[in-house]
């Protein structure tokens, strides 16, 4: 496990035309990355930093958005990351589960980093205390490779699962 000095995430709710949303966003310096989901939040958005500084300016451009309405922001403290996964995949996560844990915290980063379709898993702190992003081929391969056996690790007392998907642009 290595502590993570430079990911954060912020999970967020947006209204009105997504694809317009998505491509305002990712003009924002320190993003690395934006992945509409289904879900509770609408996308997860990927800083390139944690320092509190920079994040914290890249929140409120986030959150000056038009049509961004909510946002949650968590800062990775240690992470588990399949690095055949990372490199071979170009494509951003297909799932990201969101883990709330009782104790345990190294052994469910542990028992996620063993799982096929792991990219990676970050040990947040606030309402989740795992964030874990996981690629496949399809949706079936990865409901049952992946998010259905969250439920079944040791510690784990819940869990929610975000669907990616991709907005189309309307002209």
């Amino acid at each position: 496990m290595s502590k993570s000095a430079s990911t954060s995430f912020v999970f967020a709710n947006a209204k009105g035309e997504l694809g317009h949303i998505v491509s305002q966003l990712k003009r924002v310096t320190n993003i690395e990355s934006v992945t509409p989901v289904t879900g509770r939040f609408d996308l997860v958005i990927r800083l390139k930093t944690s320092e509190p500084v920079k994040a914290f300016n890249t929140v409120e451009k986030i959150r000056s958005i038009s049509g961004i309405t909510s946002t949650q922001t968590a800062f990775s403290i240690e992470n588990v990351t399949n690095a055949k996964n990372r490199e071979e995949s170009s494509e951003p996560p297909l799932a990201y589960a969101l883990v709330k844990v009782k104790g345990k915290f190294r052994s469910v980063l542990q028992k996620l980093k063993s799982f096929p379709n792991l990219v990676e898993a970050h040990l947040i702190p606030g309402e989740f205390d795992v964030v874990a992003s996981f690629n496949g081929f399809s949706q079936d391969e990865l409901m049952e490779n992946s998010v259905e056996k969250i439920s079944r690790i040791n510690g784990v007392t819940a869990s929610e699962t975000l669907i990616t998907w991709t907005p189309t642009n309307r002209p």
